[in-house]
This record gives structure tokens, C-alpha cells and sequence, in this order.
């Protein structure tokens, strides 16, 4: 699965997909969506709004909007996805009202056989699907869900709120000479405790963060203009010079 950081296609008016994949290495990663993770098979490290658990064959977990998240999987491991936009919420919200499902469901893996089993038929037949096939799917799902797992009172994420504000700014902001003083000063913490909040909740330093963002961007900009030089797309990109592009790169690996 694609590494994410603030992922805005997600966010697209009746946006919803459905993956099925073998492993998966996700670093953090929020979206004003909402993203289920069904574990089928292996185990899952899953950290969502800075709260870690491991999840294994028949558990779930639920991302709710601008939480952010980010998945460490085993090597059999074996899942389905699926990002919704809001508006395919509407129809639990009429009936559940301001509840919400808790984000680690894993204490009734017994009874999620119909759950998967319905994941992997829809898969199969996915890209035949119309739009009100996709708004049906979706209120099936959530509404399996909740004959299993009760909602529960939405709770307040300030830290996690504050999180997704962060990487929001830093993905449009990375051309700038950026540095974890300037930004947790911008956000009123002092560093010392905006770095540990920021480990928390994404599994790296804010120095690696932003090097993935840059490097991400450098490659992306590469590929738009193939005539522009490396040089000039990784100062554009927010690297003072190449040697710090190098050393970025060597840790952060553009995607392919």
C-alpha cells in the first residue's frame, strides 16, 4: 500500500475503495475519511492517534476522520481496506447518531465470518459496481460491524487534531526551510514535547518526516518535468543541496 502522509484524494466528495493486499507497511497517514482495516490473516501493529495494538486474524480497526494512523504488518499477513468519504456514514449517523465505532475491535474475532466473507465477494466483483452498489456495500458493512461491536461516545482527540494540523502544514510547506523548533514554536509547544508527541503519533522524528515529504515531492516533480534537472527539483523540493538530497534519499526511497 502506498505510504501516505496527508492523503488528500481520500478526501474527494463519495470517494470510497475497497483493497485486498499481503503485507503492508503504511507510515502514518490521516484523511477527512474514514479507513477500516480488516485483518484476514498474520498480524498487524497498528497505531492510531498515538495508541498502539496488535491486531491478528478476525480483528478490526477503525480510523475516523483526520485520525492519524499508520500500519506495521507481518510477513503472512493478509487484510482488506476500505477509505470512505463522509457522506457513506450518513445513514449510520441517523441511526447511531454522535457514536462512533471504538478504533481496535478485537475481543469478538469469532463472529466477523460474515464480515470477511462479504469483503471477499464484493472484492471479486468491485469494479462492476455503480454508485448506489458502493452506498449499499458501505451501509452493509458498517451495519455488520455494529451488530458486533457496539458504537460507542465520539471522544476528543486535541493531541490527534493537533497531529493532522502539523502534517497538513508541513505537506504544504516543505519547500520552506522548516526545522522542529520553527514548527513546534508556530504551534505553541516546546520542542522537547512536540517531538515526543510527534514520535507518538507518526513512528518517526519530524526530520525523517519531512525528508520523506521532500524526497516524495522531488520524485513527483521529476516525473511531471523530466527536462528539470535533480539539482533544481530537490531545492524546489526544500534541500539546501544535493549531499542532503543523498543522505535524504538513502534513508527515504522514492516510490515507484
Amino acid at each position: 500500500m502506498k505510504s501516505g502522509f496527508y492523503e488528500q484524494n481520500a478526501d474527494n466528495f463519495a470517494y470510497i475503495t475497497l483493497m485486498h493486499g499481503h503485507e503492508n507497511f503504511t507510515h502514518a497517514h490521516f484523511h477527512n475519511s474514514i479507513e477500516i482495516l480488516f485483518v484476514t490473516n498474520g498480524e498487524f501493529v497498528v497505531r492510531g492517534n498515538g495508541e498502539e495494538c496488535k491486531l491478528v486474524k478476525g480483528d478490526i480497526f477503525f480510523a475516523d476522520n483526520f485520525v492519524t494512523h499508520l500500519y506495521r504488518s507481518g510477513e503472512n499477513a493478509e487484510y482488506y481496506i476500505i477509505v470512505m468519504s463522509d457522506i457513506y456514514m450518513n445513514n449510520f449517523r441517523s441511526v447511531y447518531g454522535n457514536k462512533i465505532f471504538p478504533m481496535f475491535m478485537t475481543e469478538h474475532k469469532n463472529e466477523t465470518d460474515l464480515i470477511f466473507s462479504t469483503l471477499a465477494q464484493t472484492f471479486k466483483e468491485w469494479k462492476n459496481y455503480n454508485s448506489l452498489m458502493k452506498h449499499g456495500f458501505a451501509d452493509l458493512i458498517l451495519g455488520l460491524i455494529a451488530r458486533i461491536y457496539e458504537p460507542e461516545s465520539i471522544k476528543a482527540h486535541k493531541e490527534g487534531l493537533f497531529i493532522a494540523d502539523v502534517l497538513r502544514y508541513i505537506d504544504t510547506n516543505y519547500d520552506k526551510p522548516l526545522s522542529l523548533l520553527s514548527v513546534s514554536d508556530k504551534f505553541g509547544y516546546s520542542p522537547n514535547y512536540f517531538s515526543t508527541l510527534f514520535n507518538r503519533y507518526t513512528d518517526m522524528s519530524f526530520r525523517e518526516y519531512l525528508n520523506r515529504v521532500r524526497v516524495r515531492e522531488t520524485a513527483a516533480m521529476l516525473k511531471t518535468d523530466p527536462n528539470l534537472s535533480l539539482a533544481k527539483a530537490a531545492r524546489l523540493c526544500g534541500f539546501v543541496s544535493l549531499n542532503t538530497y543523498y543522505r535524504a534519499v538513502k534513508s527515504n526511497p522514492p516510490e515507484k
